[in-house]
């Protein structure tokens, strides 16, 4: 039987995944800063893979290709698609938060908020101006 906080970072680590795939796709139609942006963030998504796996006594495995929400098909597109998956990791990393308690709440806030300046920095990439959202993590 899994403990809320198990099932959050499984959540998590499967969020990872469709990231590192994401970003796979956001790269390419990319050029300059936002490129390098997206390899930035994409490395950072591999270190949380990578922490998670060694954390999780039985991480579940990555599928073997993720389904997009939309079309990428230029930067603008690209650059929405890297605000989407940044959004996304933001949920699931506030659901770990909420499992966690005491000190071991500290780590997955850091990586909550870390995925919230990710996803500024793409809006104002992208054009957007300022660039934050309120509660990021929190949905509607």
């Amino acid at each position: 039987m899994t403990t809320p906080l198990e099932s959050a970072l499984g959540d998590a680590l499967r969020g990872e995944y469709a990231a590192i795939f994401a970003y796979a796709v956001v790269g390419p139609r990319l050029v300059g800063p936002a490129r390098a942006l997206a390899l930035q963030y994409e490395a950072a998504h591999r270190t949380q893979r990578d922490s998670l796996l060694v954390t999780l006594t039985t991480p579940p495995a990555a599928e073997a290709i993720y389904a997009l929400p939309f079309p990428v098909n230029d930067a603008p597109s690209a650059i929405a698609l890297a605000v989407y998956v940044e959004d996304r990791c933001a949920v699931l990393w506030r659901a770990v938060v909420v499992a966690s308690s005491g000190a071991n709440r500290r780590s997955p806030l850091t990586v909550l908020t870390d995925t919230a300046l990710r996803a500024a920095a793409l809006r104002r990439a992208g054009g957007a101006v300022p660039g934050t959202v309120p509660f990021p993590g929190l949905t509607a």
